[in-house]
């Protein structure tokens, strides 16, 4: 589902998409994929819908390009030099993506297809997968330094990366979440620290 071309005569304003992709995500996190439409977009965009439709064929590839632009925003790959510093600076950007509403629609896509509500698979798959890159990137790193046992399933740390960083932020009360916004290192080190000392490698 590639993005619909331009006509010709109309070049693309980066600025105007970058909007409307926005506004699509604002309008998902509010509504979810039932309510979900071009109109409410465009009208949440302060635009015509001929401003969508001139980039976009239909929801779905709006949606696509919209979910695809804020997941790369999470493809961080910084070699701190140490595992508790990698893990850190992911879920640190995990944390401050989930408490930003453009983030929180992209946690609505992942929970709207796992409950099957709709057909939400191919914009889940690229969110769980941009996810997945920076924390195997990670955990590869550590066995490289020694900090892992070699031969180590990764697929449960990643996930209980993820889950905790999303559990803490559920857990939140709204002065708890203004301060995660200001500290968020504060909140995910105690998270951090449990995975790290999970996967040191046994004395001999």
């Amino acid at each position: 589902m590639g993005r619909q071309a331009t006509p010709l005569g109309r070049p693309r304003d980066p600025e105007l998409d970058e909007k409307l992709m926005t506004a699509a995500l604002l309008e998902y996190a509010a509504l979810g994929w039932g309510a979900f439409t071009m109109q409410g977009v465009a009208r949440r965009a302060g635009v015509g819908k001929s401003a969508l439709y001139l980039r976009w064929a239909s929801k779905e590839q709006l949606l696509l390009d919209s979910v695809e632009s804020v997941a790369l925003t999470l493809r961080i790959n910084v070699d701190t030099g140490s595992l508790t510093g990698d893990l850190t600076a992911l879920a640190t950007a995990l944390l401050e993506h989930f408490l930003d509403p453009i983030g929180w629609a992209t946690l609505r896509i992942t929970i709207d297809a796992t409950a099957e509500f709709t057909d939400l698979q191919p914009y889940q798959q690229r969110i769980v997968r941009s996810l997945r890159t920076a924390a195997t990137a990670a955990f590869t790193r550590a066995v490289e330094r020694g900090e892992m046992a070699e031969g180590a399933t990764y697929q449960p740390l990643i996930e209980s990366l993820f889950g905790a960083v999303l559990m803490h932020t559920l857990a939140c009360s709204q002065e708890e979440r203004a301060d995660a916004r200001a500290h968020p290192g504060e909140h995910v080190a105690p998270l951090v620290d449990v995975i790290v000392r999970s996967v040191k490698p046994t004395k001999k």
